[in-house]
């Protein structure tokens, strides 16, 4: 079951991929990962790094994308952007987004959540 949870996960990654080339992000990183942490995307319009946490949701049973995102992930979300921007050596502006990935299509909450300084 979990394997294919996990493919259904990639698929909606790649929707989400699409979504944001389509509306002129460049995409920098796809898993990037810290220590055990990761962000799904990490992606960049004009001067805003964005950091983008994609839930895939079959019904709301379990609540929104957005809610399913815990202060937990969210710690560990802006643990790997500082990570992210000091090894990039970037000063840039930074979001925070979360993409729920539902059956009527992308759901995209953009500054889903805010820090008052990821450096």
């Amino acid at each position: 079951m979990k394997g294919r949870r996990a493919i259904k996960g990639k698929e909606g990654e790649e929707e989400v991929a699409r979504f944001l080339r389509e509306n002129g992000y460049d995409l920098l990183e796809r898993n990037f990962r810290f220590s055990h942490k990761e962000v799904d995307i990490i992606a960049r319009k004009e001067d805003i790094i964005v950091f983008v946490e994609v839930k895939l949701r079959d019904s709301e049973r379990y609540g929104s994308g957005l809610e399913a995102v815990t202060e937990k992930k969210k710690r560990n979300i802006i643990s790997v952007a500082r990570y992210f921007m000091n090894k990039r050596k970037l000063d840039l502006n930074v979001r925070f987004d979360v993409a729920s990935v539902e059956y009527s299509g992308i759901r995209y909450i953009p500054d889903a959540f805010r820090v008052k300084s990821v450096l």
